[in-house]
């Protein structure tokens, strides 16, 4: 039974995780025999591992079953502990290729944009965070791109492209349960809403059109409550 102070199922092939301020998700495949797990996103640099590793434990799976890593982008809240995750799981990990050169160290950490004087102060703690906590870079070698997950990976999804939050910004829509985790492209608060921090306002415009053109039922979020589409508020 799933460790409820950790995180919960959300459907038949979903789970979040509790990370603090933001949350991974794990996707147990339902439409195969396979055990492998998709884990989506991993927290903070140092924190967050060892409940991302006692939650799988608590739905009677083990991190050497986590074969994929996705990370919906490059921000180090999303891949801090990809590094000795997939050392411990021997993972795949997949994000779009304008991700690539943050993740791996060719262009130093990726912070986010912020637009306002509040946020903008935020971000500078971010920065300083990053100076004292950085994560370890990581080799991704699997360049996520908009199309349907390959058959092997035993779930029927579909990765989207929306770009706004940032530029390498991904969604994934799992057909079945018609749920669309949706990165930092949302935030949930009252409803849907666009977040404050952002590179490109009229990208992510575009890409929330693609995600209620998508139709799904449940809207999940990275930080914040998860809500269905009819929650939307921008």
């Amino acid at each position: 039974m799933a460790d409820q102070e950790l995180g919960k199922q959300i459907n038949s092939e979903l789970h979040e995780i509790y990370l603090g301020y933001v949350k991974a998700f794990l996707i147990v495949p339902s439409t195969s025999n396979t055990k492998d797990l998709i884990l989506v996103d991993t927290g903070l640099p140092g924190k967050g591992k060892d409940a991302i590793i006692r939650y799988i434990d608590s739905i009677g799976h083990s991190i050497e079953d986590v074969k994929y890593i996705i990370l919906t982008h490059a921000h180090m809240d999303h891949f801090g502990n990809a590094y000795d995750l997939q050392k411990l799981s021997g993972a795949h990990i997949g994000i779009k290729e304008e991700g690539i050169k943050y993740v791996n160290g060719e262009a130093g950490l990726l912070y986010p944009v912020a637009h306002d004087f509040k946020n903008k102060m935020m971000v500078n703690f971010i920065k300083v965070i990053g100076r004292f906590s950085k994560p370890k870079y990581i080799k991704p070698d699997m360049v996520l791109k908009e199309g349907d997950f390959p058959e092997a990976m035993g779930v029927n999804a579909r990765i989207l492209e929306t770009p706004g939050h940032t530029a390498d910004s991904i969604s994934i829509y799992l057909k079945d349960s018609k749920t669309i985790l949706v990165g930092d492209l949302l935030f949930g608060k009252d409803g849907l809403r666009a977040p404050v921090f952002y590179e490109d306002y009229a990208s992510l415009l575009n890409s929330v059109k693609k995600v209620k053109d998508a139709n799904p039922d449940l809207v999940c979020v990275s930080h914040g409550k998860n809500y269905p589409l009819s929650e939307l508020k921008i």
